[in-house]
């Protein structure tokens, strides 16, 4: 399949098993975010137990024989680094650092920009750099700025202007450029489209190129290179090219240990960098009682202030061992060779009505591996022209677990740049919610960021074609046409032919599936459009019931099921006649979790089989009994008279950024949770008190997600079942239980709950705090703890992208009450 789709494998069949074998455990799982993080192979995790098992690193600052050989691992490690990078302590020293946002944190603080003249007089240089950057190097601006620097940003294509621009005039003037120091900084690699920078920029740089954009055009000219996401899958070669300053992650080299990078500094460039605080080990000499001291001599010995990381630092010898086998040019060509495959599979991709899949953020034509990275970014667009918002590709992307990458990347300049936002389009997208990291991904129709795909070494061709069959399958239109748009119709035939034979050729062909067709409901939007008309208008008699507020009375909605989730995440329990209300909801409901040995609550976006686990709740016999195929029952007690203790001790966890605390029910019910899911040491927490709220609201919840009831409307249910297609997996008999409401109503229009804002149900009065955001969840059938695409893919065509459904409850009484089926509903 790989020779058909023209992709050029660059490992022999060697390294494409050796790779196989390190990275099992990916067998089942996509993983296209190296540019966030790459990952650890076996080998190079067993050899780090191996060694740090078999030796014994002591402190490095302390004497003795093992601090002395610590010690020298250390330096050894150095060495490694360098000769990685064709260098040598000779010409470049090693700052190990937290991470490479440590480092640009160094350089912003410690960077000598002025210089005095004979005659005393201070000057001091420029901060220039390239708009698309890491928002770490963004961070540098305030601090240099604050030291009177002047800053300079420079736009994408004012940068290449510039330094296009430039020759090397014969006489260097270096001895000229004496007033001040200048920093340009700049990223070996964007990581948002993947353009490799020219290297040839440092010394460009070094010969004063940026000396017509700065303020004060005579100074000398140092650079600082982020080759943070650049070094993981790029050959730098710093015999070649000599930036002053370095900056690294060891994580995104080869995934563990993480929090540690390291700032590499030209040695002739050393004394351009300042330090005022000073840690253990970092001093030669130190006075207590007096303002005194004296720093090392060594520049790393002067900026490693306290106890290096010494374990992780010498672990890192395994991590580069793997690298070593491969090569970096290898990698670098074979994840160019991903990138490429993947950019020309979506660039071909079309709705049946012609229209573009795929909206393509790039700066090169995927041509050159040289100035083109291992990244494919880019936005989904609808038959409609509508984009589509990528917090819902995050969800279809969890159900073909594929794990990639989303929003802007930390890179706000290359996101501004590629999606023609406007200085002023984001301060407005601010104000409309939107925040680094956030998930509001369409403002008026704009995505605010991108879907990121990045490959790594062990990366394959595989990889590609699950995401074109998650892309496939759910976001086109069909049948799907497979042509080039119409701009590319002007490029050199040759070109086009060479690709054109790569996309004729059906890429998902041994996907093992068969692509249905979308059956278009050619009325859906005017469906909607009715839908929200009728319920604008719809002609309701007005009562004040219950403290004042006003309740449209409808007869016909009655309440219809009730469902309690005793564990949270795991199956239902449906109520049958009448049920207890509490302070935190419906009794029992959400009232014990699964915990995993570190401390996180189990769900079913990690274990499907989860939802297998099904609770009875014998309210006479005042015991929950839990069942799972193929397992004898286990009786819980209903009472809780678990008191804190060796056998019952308190554990703290998270649900939904909220801290909770348990008391755990005993090894019985941990032995039975770990026998029956199949993973060790789970253990039954159950609530011991209620947790407030987000958002100062004064009501209580149990282990409940957002609030404490979740209404599912019957009507809604129905109407969007009847739009996935007949010849999909789906099975509408079990769709409402898919939605895991408490409260299920029937007699209402589909999505008329959509509007309530107040509900009146039996004795009880209820506010909304609003819709309910869908994910992947809904597409795990609850009775079998199977996954499929539906109903989430069709939720998302059917309402743009908009994944709500059901409404948020909370109950404006503390007091007991009770929830019958039939109750009559009432809602303004």
């Amino acid at each position: 399949m790989a020779e058909t789709l023209e992709f050029i494998s660059v490992y022999d069949d060697a390294t494409t098993k050796f790779l196989e074998n390190e990275f099992t455990r990916l067998e089942d799982e996509c993983y296209l975010d190296h540019a966030g993080a790459t990952l650890y192979s076996d080998t190079q995790i067993k050899d780090v137990a191996a060694d740090l098992h078999g030796s014994l690193y002591a402190n490095p600052h302390s004497v003795g024989i093992a601090s002395s050989s610590t010690q020298d691992m250390i330096e050894r490690t150095r060495y490694r680094i360098l000769s990685h990078f064709n260098t040598s302590p000779d010409e470049y020293s090693v700052i190990f650092t937290s991470g490479a946002t440590a480092s640009l944190k160094i350089v912003a603080e410690g960077f000598r920009f002025a210089e005095s003249d004979d005659n005393g007089t201070e000057h001091v240089g420029d901060f220039v750099y390239v708009q698309d950057n890491h928002t770490s190097v963004l961070g540098m601006r305030d601090v240099v700025a604050a030291r009177g620097t002047e800053v300079t940003c420079l736009g994408h294509d004012r940068a290449f202007q510039v330094f296009n621009q430039y020759s090397i005039p014969r006489d260097s003037d270096e001895e000229r450029r004496t007033n001040g120091n200048s920093l340009f900084v700049y990223s070996a690699q964007c990581n948002f489209s993947g353009l490799k920078y020219p290297l040839k920029w440092i010394r460009d740089t070094h010969m004063g190129a940026l000396s017509a954009v700065a303020s004060k055009p005579s100074t000398r000219w140092y650079v600082l290179l982020d080759a943070a996401g650049f070094a993981p899958t790029n050959n730098l070669d710093l015999s070649i090219f000599k930036p002053d300053f370095v900056c690294l992650s060891f994580y995104k080299m080869f995934g563990y240990p993480t929090g540690i990078g390291a700032l590499l500094v030209k040695n002739s460039s050393s004394g351009l960098l300042e330090k005022v605080y000073y840690g253990g080990g970092t001093v030669d000499v130190a006075l207590s009682s007096e303002m005194f001291h004296k720093k090392r001599q060594a520049l790393h010995q002067r900026f490693e202030d306290g106890t290096v990381p010494f374990l992780s630092i010498v672990t890192l010898q395994h991590g580069f061992e793997v690298l070593a086998r491969l090569t970096i040019d290898k990698i670098s060509k074979h994840v160019f060779s991903l990138a490429r495959a993947l950019h020309y599979s979506l660039l071909m991709l079309h709705h049946c009505n012609g229209k573009p899949v795929v909206k393509l953020y790039s700066d090169t034509d995927y041509e050159v591996h040289d100035s083109q990275g291992g990244i494919v970014t880019f936005n989904l667009i609808r038959s409609s022209g509508e984009y589509v918002g990528y917090m819902e590709v995050v969800n279809m992307a969890a159900l073909f677990k594929i794990h990639l990458r989303t929003g802007c990347f930390c890179n706000p300049g290359a996101c501004q740049r590629h999606l023609s936002l406007s200085p002023k389009e984001i301060l407005e997208n601010y104000e409309a919610g939107y925040t680094c990291g956030g998930t509001a991904d369409l403002i008026n129709g704009k995505p605010t960021g991108a879907v990121r795909i990045s490959f790594g070494y062990m990366s394959t061709i595989k990889d590609v074609r699950t995401l074109l069959l998650m892309i496939t399958k759910c976001f086109i239109d069909e049948p799907c046409i497979r042509k080039f748009p119409r701009w590319w119709e002007d490029r050199e035939t040759k070109v086009r032919n060479k690709y054109l034979r790569f996309y004729n050729s059906n890429i998902l062909d041994n996907c093992n599936f068969r692509i249905t067709s979308s059956e278009k409901d050619a009325i859906s939007d005017n469906s909607r459009n009715y839908i929200h008309d009728e319920i604008k208008n719809l002609d309701c008699t007005r009562n004040s019931v219950g403290s004042g507020k006003i309740i449209t009375r409808v007869n016909k909605c009655t309440l219809r099921r009730l469902f309690i989730y005793p564990i949270k995440s795991c199956g239902a329990y449906e109520i049958m006649d009448s049920w207890n209300l509490n302070a935190k909801g419906l009794e029992y409901d959400r009232e014990w979790m699964i915990m995993t040995p570190s401390g996180t609550c189990l769900t079913q976006k990690h274990q499907v089989n989860v939802c297998l686990l099904k609770p009875v709740i014998l309210r006479q016999q005042k015991i929950m009994k839990l069942t799972y195929p193929g397992m004898p029952a286990i009786d819980i007690p209903l009472e809780n008279t678990y008191e804190a203790s060796r056998e019952h001790p308190i554990c703290q966890s998270r649900v939904c950024e909220s801290r909770v605390q348990g008391i755990d029910c005993g090894s019985e019910a941990s032995e039975w949770l770990s026998l029956a899911l199949g993973k060790p040491n789970l253990r039954l927490i159950r609530q011991n008190r209620g947790r407030q709220k987000k958002g100062g609201d004064k009501a209580e919840l149990s282990f409940s997600s957002q609030a404490q009831y979740l209404l599912i409307n019957e009507a809604s249910v129905s109407w969007l079942s009847d739009r996935v297609s007949s010849d999909s997996d789906f099975k509408r008999d079990t769709a409402v239980h898919r939605f895991r409401g408490n409260i299920v109503i029937r007699g209402n229009d589909a999505f008329d709950e959509m509007q309530w804002k107040h509900v009146h149900i039996g004795n009880s009065n209820f506010k909304v705090n609003g819709l309910c955001t869908r994910c992947q969840m809904i597409c795990i059938d609850q009775t079998t703890g199977e996954k499929t695409v539906e109903p989430l893919r069709t939720l998302a065509e059917e309402f743009h992208g908009k994944l709500r459904f059901g409404i948020y409850l909370t109950r404006l009484e503390n007091d007991q009450d009770v929830l019958k089926i039939g109750d009559d509903i009432c809602y303004s």
